[in-house]
């Protein structure tokens, strides 16, 4: 074989650079057969430095950082940290009311495991006599939900035959926690898991057929208000604010929302007329709380119709 296919097969030298070397050849026959392999070794050696680079190149190329979407447990860089009941059951030792009211709370949900579910129930009820109401509270929520009687005030039927609840039950002056559990075909899950500024949930109001679910969740400056269809997955736009723009339109007021969607606006009287309607007192906001407007608010949510009147109209 021939230098110049040897050259071709391996593709390290293109046409151009052959036939050049040939013509230089034929040109310069007086040219020492040793200076023309030095210029041939040194073609190759570029050749096969152009492409070595064209590879890192296109590597880097390939590799370069993409990321789609951040995840809470994305920017931890360790994996999250699993449910642990044991840690709860020994917390129920500690002199700590805090740790204790806390571990109470944390172990209902232990529901789904069985034999953690005994176990929870019988490290918890001596706690319904204790001498701290909010303990005993706690610990008979607790035992209500472990043991699958679901008579407590504070669990909710609907008409799937699922049940939901809070977990810490009026802990603060404003409310629950703000994550809805739910139990299905005796299992547990978390079904809503709201986020600020909706930092407790205040009210859970079924509709008459209780296929519905009125939700009132506030911070320490706004209430918000929701409906939910559990069963579906559905959630109604937050209506105190909708309110807001809307009765500020009708009456052509000035309304900023704010970035951190504190309305510093409130409700009350939360009523359902029928199945599909819910009805209830606001107080809205605007000109940064100089002004306070009264008002009713209906919602009909087959139709997804909001209405606002002036309260006393």
């Amino acid at each position: 074989m021939k230098k110049e296919d040897l050259y071709k097969e391996i593709g390290l030298i293109d046409e151009d650079l052959i036939e050049a070397a040939g013509r230089e050849k034929i040109k310069r026959t007086n040219l020492p057969k040793k200076w023309i392999a030095i210029a041939i070794c040194l073609m190759i050696i570029s050749s096969i430095s152009t492409a070595s680079l064209a590879a890192v190149y296109y590597k880097n190329q390939n590799a370069e950082l993409y990321i789609r979407y951040l995840t809470t447990e994305n920017i931890e860089l360790m994996p999250v940290t699993q449910y642990d009941a044991d840690k709860f059951l020994k917390a129920l030792d500690s002199d700590n009311d805090e740790y204790i009211y806390i571990a109470i709370n944390r172990l209902v949900e232990s529901f789904n495991n069985q034999k953690m579910r005994k176990k929870a129930l019988t490290k918890i009820k001596p706690f319904m006599q204790d001498d701290n109401g909010k303990i005993a509270d706690a610990a008979a929520f607790a035992v209500d939900i472990l043991s699958q009687k679901f008579q407590s005030p504070y669990v909710y039927k609907l008409a799937d035959d699922s049940i939901i609840f809070t977990l810490f039950n009026n802990y603060s002056d404003y409310g629950s926690q703000n994550v809805l559990w739910r139990i299905k075909e005796n299992r547990l899950e978390t079904s809503v898991s709201f986020s600020t500024p909706s930092m407790y949930i205040k009210e859970i109001i079924p509709s008459p057929d209780r296929n519905l679910v009125a939700i009132v969740t506030n911070s320490n400056k706004s209430d918000f208000v929701e409906i939910l269809n559990i069963e579906e997955g559905l959630g109604s736009p937050e209506l105190i604010e909708s309110a807001r723009v809307k009765y500020g339109a009708q009456k052509e007021l000035t309304t900023w929302i704010r970035m951190d969607h504190e309305s510093y606006s409130y409700a009350d009287h939360l009523v359902w007329k029928n199945n599909d309607t819910l009805e209830f007192r606001g107080s809205l906001s605007y000109e940064d709380t100089a002004l306070i407007e009264n008002v009713v608010v209906s919602y009909i949510v087959s139709r997804k119709e909001l209405t606002v009147k002036k309260y006393g109209e």
